[in-house]
């Protein structure tokens, strides 16, 4: 059966939202570890320390975590453990999602279930419903929504805001001066960023702060967030008149 793209955000969105009421989670910050835990009794465990020594022969192998089961590790950072909690949460509403498409399960096409998942991911972290009312009250400033919304990460946040944004715009992620990524909601973009875009990313590479600037019927705001191995940097772009 055929569904346009809006059709399966509606879906995601609706599933979302069902689950959120039904698990009685209060926002606007979703908690997946707690909702995978709570809810769907998704067991989590730690990963056992890789820096022990080798085991001589004949001592028992480690155990395998049960199937389904959230494996965290202590170096991950807690938006790390949030998302791998919320990819696991999207595996148990991958079902759901494709009825409500017309789709039987099992009858999709073989590896389509992977990116289902990952379009699935954000609008859990961050809710339709809830984000988009939030990004706008902002202004769709990244540092206020990231302190709204913890569990999420900066890049997630930052391509929601291309989703909820009443405006054409545009975000880049900049990493050590590099564009690894920029996409645009209403019209195709390069890895090329404006003039606009790189006095702003050049002013808060300086600064460390978030920074302004405006060239050439382009606006542009550029937050230097805490990338690693990198020094990333996150700019979003509005043109003039579209």
């Amino acid at each position: 059966m055929d569904f346009s793209q809006d059709d399966l955000w509606d879906a995601i969105d609706a599933a979302v939202r069902d689950l959120l009421e039904r698990s009685g989670a209060e926002g606007p910050a979703v908690d997946a570890l707690e909702l995978a835990q709570a809810h769907f009794r998704i067991p989590v465990q730690m990963a056992e320390p890789e820096d022990e020594e080798p085991r001589r022969y004949g001592d028992a192998p480690r155990r395998r975590p049960p199937p389904d089961t959230i494996v965290l590790k202590m170096e991950q950072s807690e938006e790390t453990h949030q998302t791998l909690a919320a990819r696991a949460i999207a595996r148990r509403l991958v079902p759901g999602i494709l009825a409500k498409l017309g789709i039987v399960t099992g009858t999709e096409h073989r590896g389509a279930e992977k990116p289902l998942i990952a379009t699935i991911l954000p609008r859990l972290l961050l809710p339709t419903r809830r984000f988009a009312p939030e990004a706008r009250k902002a202004g769709y400033d990244l540092f206020a929504l990231k302190a709204i919304f913890g569990t999420a990460g900066f890049e997630t946040i930052a391509w929601r805001l291309l989703d909820v944004d009443d405006e054409a715009s545009v975000v880049a992620i900049v990493d050590d001066g590099s564009v690894t990524a920029r996409r645009g909601n209403r019209f195709p973009v390069t890895k090329t960023l404006t003039e606009a875009e790189t006095e702003a990313v050049r002013r808060a590479a300086a600064t460390k702060d978030p920074a302004r600037a405006r060239r050439d019927d382009w606006t542009a705001t550029a937050w230097p967030v805490s990338g690693i191995p990198f020094r990333r940097i996150i700019v979003r772009a509005v043109p003039d008149g579209i």
